[in-house]
């Protein structure tokens, strides 16, 4: 049997919301399936170049990453090809943006409060995802959602994406 390899990345975006934190999801289908953002690496492209085009593309919104939460991998069958597909996920702040300016390829791009987002993401692997960030969060000094904090304190681990926004 044929196997084809795919590599993607993604991210769990987060901002500040008062006290609490919301997840930025996209959602497919009807009735909606959750999830986060994610897509295939380009050529030439890095996979935290593939995360934030990804999230910008299927979001509308800008993100910094912070650090790599995880890499997911799974199989799955499409046209009579078995496939393997890995994602690299990793842990991002909002920098701006507005979700109605999501492409084509998602219906919809939404904030949803940390916990509600757990719950309506469909699949179990981005569940554990929102409880990995959490506990990088908890690990950190300060409020990691604060560019001034953020840069003081890891300024080797944030990735820029460099473009007019």
């Amino acid at each position: 049997m044929r196997i084809k390899y795919e590599v993607s990345a993604g991210g769990l975006v987060l901002r500040r919301n008062g006290a609490s934190l919301d997840a930025l999801l996209i959602g497919r289908g009807t009735p909606r399936v959750w999830s986060l953002p994610k897509g295939h690496v380009e050529a030439r492209e890095t996979h935290e170049m593939a995360a934030l085009r990804e999230v910008r593309e299927e979001t509308g919104c800008w993100a910094e990453i912070y650090l790599k939460l995880s890499e997911i991998s799974y199989w799955f069958y499409l046209n009579g090809t078995k496939h393997k597909k890995s994602v690299h996920f990793y842990l991002m702040r909002y920098l701006s943006g507005d979700t109605a300016n999501h492409d084509n390829e998602v219906d919809e791009a939404a904030w949803f409060e940390i916990k509600l987002a757990k719950k309506a993401l469909k699949y179990v692997n981005e569940k554990r995802l929102i409880d990995l960030g959490l506990e990088e969060l908890a690990k950190m000094d300060g409020d990691p959602m604060e560019l001034e904090t953020l840069v003081a304190r890891r300024p080797d681990d944030v990735v820029r994406e460099s473009a007019t926004r």
